[in-house]
């Protein structure tokens, strides 16, 4: 009989434990437990950094940009055509960064809008790189 007593006050207290855990929590409770997000656009940062690996043929580099001023830098390595262009990814052009057909290695500044995600719209017949300086 005593073992069949401390079973049964076992169970009980187990499931008072239970049924504590489990219960509503509390508007400070769910206010703890959510992901804070925090806005980062004015926040100053330097705009996205990317790698100067030399590339070929047509590509679409999607790239996020703060707005303000970015310095991107082209290489066409061959004699071959190259236009880069910056674009909404709806399409929308932004700005035109090289439209070459000869070896080029040069600078271009633009001004981003706004801070967003774009894309760098690549049609080449040779090699090419592009970076943001």
């Amino acid at each position: 009989m005593n073992n069949k007593a401390k079973y049964l006050f076992s169970l009980l207290i187990l499931i008072g434990l239970i049924l504590a855990c489990s219960g509503n929590k509390s508007d400070k409770d769910k206010q703890n437990t959510q992901t804070q997000y925090k806005d980062t656009t004015k926040i100053n940062k330097d705009q996205y950094r990317m790698d100067e690996k030399k590339d070929t043929g047509n590509k679409d580099k999607i790239i996020d940009l703060v707005k303000g001023t970015v310095t991107f830098v082209v290489v066409n390595y061959s004699s071959n055509h190259l236009k880069v262009t910056l674009k909404y990814p709806d399409g929308r052009e932004v700005a035109v960064l090289a439209d070459v057909n000869e070896q080029y290695n040069g600078k271009v500044k633009v001004e981003v809008p706004e801070t967003t995600a774009y894309v760098l719209d690549i049609i080449s017949d040779g090699e090419w790189s592009v970076w943001r300086e």
